[in-house]
């Protein structure tokens, strides 16, 4: 199965416990509450559903937004989709 956005935004619902309704592309994730333990869990994650193997190759910052993110998942998966644009455009 791919790794898309909406894979993505349910993983993080998992972490964070926020509603997914609350996190949108532009969302970042200091305003979600990441920390490196929840990036830690997240790429754990991802390498057990999906095979993606982020460990030392995470190149964000809490001034990351949700779709950068995924752009950055993209970039290390080919299996990845990238999420929607922040401004509505492809």
């Amino acid at each position: 199965m791919p790794l898309r956005y909406d894979n993505v935004v349910s993983i993080l619902v998992d972490i964070t416990g926020m509603g997914e309704e609350e996190i949108t592309p532009q969302t970042t994730l200091l305003d979600i509450g990441m920390d490196s333990l929840d990036l830690a869990e997240f790429a754990a994650i991802l390498a057990e559903r999906h095979g993606v193997d982020l460990v030392g190759s995470l190149d964000v910052t809490p001034a990351t937004t949700i779709a950068d993110f995924t752009h950055v998942l993209a970039e290390q998966s080919s299996s990845a989709e990238a999420a929607p644009s922040a401004t509505g455009t492809p």
